[in-house]
């Protein structure tokens, strides 16, 4: 079996990110921050984030002349895209995360 490389610093048991060390021994994990003046955010497309002016393309319903956000199967959820339903009794509001609504 595989295992991952653990930090060659003595008596660390992280696992190696770049050049042999983890982290907190100095590798540097690899991003590209936002090239506005003072922005610490995610660069997302053409060296800015979405917060300064980079434009990201959502996939449309491929149903004729909708033009919401393609969900699952290429269709939004109007034109048959499954959502999944809050799992606790008598909910009926979509699950956000760990198959239960927000409230």
């Amino acid at each position: 079996t595989w295992t991952k490389k653990t930090c060659s610093s003595e008596g660390c048991t992280n696992v190696v990110i770049q050049g042999g060390v983890c982290v907190k021994h100095g590798a540097k994990k690899f991003r590209y921050e936002c090239s506005a003046d003072g922005c610490t955010n995610n660069a997302v497309k053409g060296g800015v984030c979405i917060r300064h002016g980079a434009k990201v393309k959502y996939k449309k319903c491929i149903s004729e002349g909708c033009t919401n956000i393609a969900r699952k199967g290429g269709v939004c959820t109007r034109h048959g895209s499954k959502v999944k339903r809050c799992s606790s009794e008598g909910c009926t509001n979509q699950a956000v995360k760990g198959g239960v609504c927000m409230r």
